[in-house]
């Protein structure tokens, strides 16, 4: 073996030895937050569901049980909300406090207890007050 045979082999060793902690560390899937069980995510599904859908009426409304309490898409819009710990499940009705950020600057306009109800496999926003 000569000197750039050698030299190219080490190369190639080197390059597969620093890829390999990208390539196991890449195939891992994400660890997914704790809910409190599948009713608690769905809930939290909900409200990451609601920052998607905001700017649409339509899905706005389906997000929610009743058309009644379904807040203005256009106020909605300008705002973007995090749920804050674990809900609170209890049978078929479930509590959150949800963060609201001005969406524009990132600054916090405060955090709101959110109420939810069970609708056949699903859940649905019951109340959802903004500031």
């Amino acid at each position: 073996m000569n000197r750039f045979q050698y030299l190219r082999m080490r190369l190639v060793l080197t390059l597969v030895c620093l890829s390999m902690p990208y390539a196991i560390g890449c195939s891992g899937k994400p660890k997914a937050l704790d809910m409190g069980g599948e009713d608690g995510s769905q809930v939290a599904s909900l409200v990451e569901d609601l920052n998607e859908v905001k700017h649409n009426p339509k899905k706005l409304a389906e997000c929610f049980a009743s058309k009644q309490g379904t807040p203005d898409s256009k106020k909605l819009n300008k705002m973007a909300f995090y749920i804050v710990g674990k809900p609170t499940i209890n049978g078929s009705s479930a509590t959150c406090k949800v963060l609201a950020e001005d969406a524009m600057s990132g600054n916090s306009l405060g955090e709101q207890e959110w109420t939810f109800e069970k609708v056949g496999e699903g859940w649905k926003i019951k109340t959802a007050p903004i500031p």
